[in-house]
């Protein structure tokens, strides 16, 4: 979820982590590098985790940062302050407005969306605790403002609120090489987007899916639960294999 990038604190949460994580994966990887690309949009920055991770691997890039909910903010600022990143202190949706984020005892499971009961049941530790008023925006009209060159890797993870980002983002998520998207397999939160149907937009929109980034399992069976999927523009496949 928003900060599932260090294994010894999301141990600490119960949370049982069974593949490699970004900041390995990325570091260690090449096809990352292959695709030449020039701005990173990190959807759900949390504090940072993410950016300086895919920093390791790609210095120099232009960021933009979008993190709804304040204390996580500042400390997004500080942990980045020597970096090219533009942070914006809101969520992401499919129209300008407000919204009330749940904080989650965690905070990583801080959701616009209600949680359904396999979620309060599979990780307890994450029942909401209290609730903060957000601004939100549509990723079209920021980025419209930005200056931005293509070639654009952007990660996704919105605890459920995918497709409400999606929707607002739509002519961003064109100027993409990569994507990286949080799904899951079961419904976590209500009414949002399972892996079938992430999984039919991006590839009914020119990407193809090349696996997951990492996956957590059921802390009772076993299975998988919720991961990290990775979409490449099909015109570009042949770059990261």
């Amino acid at each position: 979820m928003l900060s599932r990038f260090f294994r010894s604190t999301l141990n600490g949460f119960g949370y049982e982590i069974v593949k490699t994580k970004y900041i390995n994966s990325f570091e260690l990887g090449n096809w990352i590098k292959n695709l030449d690309i020039k701005t990173i949009i990190d959807v759900g920055s949390n504090e940072g985790q993410f950016i300086k991770a895919i920093d390791n691997s790609l210095p120099g890039r232009k960021f933009l940062a979008f993190e709804p909910i304040k204390s996580c903010y500042e400390e997004l600022l500080k942990n980045t302050k020597k970096l090219n990143v533009t942070a914006f202190n809101c969520g992401l949706s499919d129209h300008s407005g407000s919204a009330e984020i749940n904080i989650s005892g965690n905070f990583v499971s801080s959701s616009i969306l209600p949680m359904e009961n396999l979620h309060k049941d599979l990780y307890p530790e994450s029942y909401y605790v209290n609730k903060q008023v957000i601004d939100l925006k549509r990723l079209d009209d920021v980025t419209a403002d930005q200056n931005i060159e293509n070639n654009i890797l952007m990660k996704i993870d919105v605890q459920g609120y995918e497709e409400k980002v999606i929707a607002g983002g739509a002519n961003t998520i064109k100027k993409c090489v990569a994507i990286i998207i949080e799904y899951s397999h079961q419904p976590l939160y209500e009414g949002q987007w399972l892996f079938d149907d992430t999984f039919k937009y991006f590839t009914s929109n020119g990407f193809k899916y090349a696996g997951v980034a990492d996956q957590t399992k059921s802390r009772k069976t076993g299975i998988p639960v919720y991961g990290d999927a990775i979409f490449i523009r099909k015109d570009i496949t042949d770059l990261v294999y």
